[in-house]
């Protein structure tokens, strides 16, 4: 009998993961076989305008209105357990995430919930954090290594939603750097929020820091390794990126 399952997913702390974000991946499958039953992606939108300030008792449900959301139809022969797992957002898996749940679904039982809310709601914890500057294997050539190095990142919950327009203000969360390079540099620093008006793009969710390049003498070229750590304290959410560049040598004079 087909019975049919509405999932959706938000960011733990944000909105629901909607296309401008890529969405996220949907699976279900059978607990006790393993058997794929059902996969797609999440569309539609992040939810209301106002989400973030809808308050819900643990007997209430989230509203839908507005939600991206994956729908499934199951053809089910008698009761069985299912695994729902989300992963997501598509548009930044290098920073994606996974949840998963377990529960019963019975045939001709829909787990649709209403147009108030219901369903399946799976929450992706984390940050996205996306270095900017400088981008993976960055490789300046001798002539032009700096001696200092701008590192920017931007940092927004795992739904997309930027930093510094409310209720997401920059001063509850914390983001760092740390380079290193082998067993014998290491050094770690804050990384400050930029407002809007002062970044070079015009955006929000811009974090950045100046980095002093150590000269190089080793006469070869020395590969650092960038880590950017972005954590939230309210909620415990944490994300990380890393890059590489590679530092060379001076040129021989002559």
């Amino acid at each position: 009998m087909a019975t049919r399952i509405d999932v959706r997913v938000a960011a733990k702390g944000g909105k629901y993961l909607g296309d401008d974000i890529g969405g996220a991946l949907v699976t279900v499958h059978d607990v006790r076989t393993g058997e794929l039953l059902a996969q797609g992606k999440t569309s539609g939108g992040s939810g209301v305008p106002d989400l973030m300030d809808i308050c819900v008792t643990r007997a209430e449900v989230l509203t839908v209105e507005g939600a991206s959301v994956f729908t499934a139809s199951l053809e089910l022969d008698g009761p069985r357990p299912i695994r729902v797992t989300a992963y997501g957002p598509l548009a930044a898996q290098a920073a994606a995430g996974t949840a998963s749940l377990t529960q019963w679904v019975s045939p001709g039982r829909d787990v649709n919930g209403g147009p108030q809310g219901g369903g399946f709601l799976l929450e992706i914890p984390g940050l996205l954090v996306q270095i900017l500057n400088p981008p993976t294997h960055f490789l300046p050539s001798a002539k032009e290594t700096p001696e200092q190095l701008k590192i920017r990142a931007n940092v927004t919950m795992m739904c997309g939603c930027p930093i510094g327009v409310p209720p997401w203000e920059p001063a509850l969360f914390e983001v760092s750097a740390s380079v290193k390079s082998g067993d014998t540099y290491a050094v770690e620093f804050p990384l400050a929020f930029v407002p809007v008006e002062e970044s070079h793009c015009g955006a929000p969710s811009q974090f950045a820091a100046r980095w002093d390049v150590p000269a190089n003498t080793s006469g070869q070229a020395e590969i650092y390794e960038l880590t950017v750590t972005a954590f939230q304290q309210s909620t415990g959410n944490t994300g990380v990126g890393v890059s590489t560049l590679i530092i060379q040598p001076p040129s021989p004079k002559g």
